[in-house]
């Protein structure tokens, strides 16, 4: 049996190629794991309106901006240890 130097680069290039694809797709995991998802699926045109509302509302609601004055009070609630959600309010803003 005769190896060749080509046989050798073909084998070093193939699995240097398939570890950088394993590297890719595990750092690919680490993204998706750091962030929330939120997925709707809806069944007549009456629930498609009423997600695409929900939809909209929680996407506004993410892009709007803390004041300063907000993100140190709720810092100093958290450092403390008295900083609780308050789930009543997160529900009417969704869906009111």
């Amino acid at each position: 049996m005769k190896i060749g130097a080509n046989n050798i680069y073909s084998c070093y290039t193939t699995q240097k190629e398939n570890a950088k694809l394993q590297i890719a797709e595990k750092n690919q995991r680490k993204i998706d794991k750091n962030f929330d998802k939120i997925v709707l699926h809806s069944s007549s045109d009456s629930t498609d309106k009423f997600i695409s509302d929900i939809t909209n509302k929680l996407s506004n609601e993410v892009r709007k901006s803390a004041s300063p004055e907000q993100l140190e009070h709720l810092q100093k609630k958290v450092a403390e240890g008295t900083y609780q959600i308050d789930l009543d309010a997160i529900v009417k803003k969704i869906l009111f």
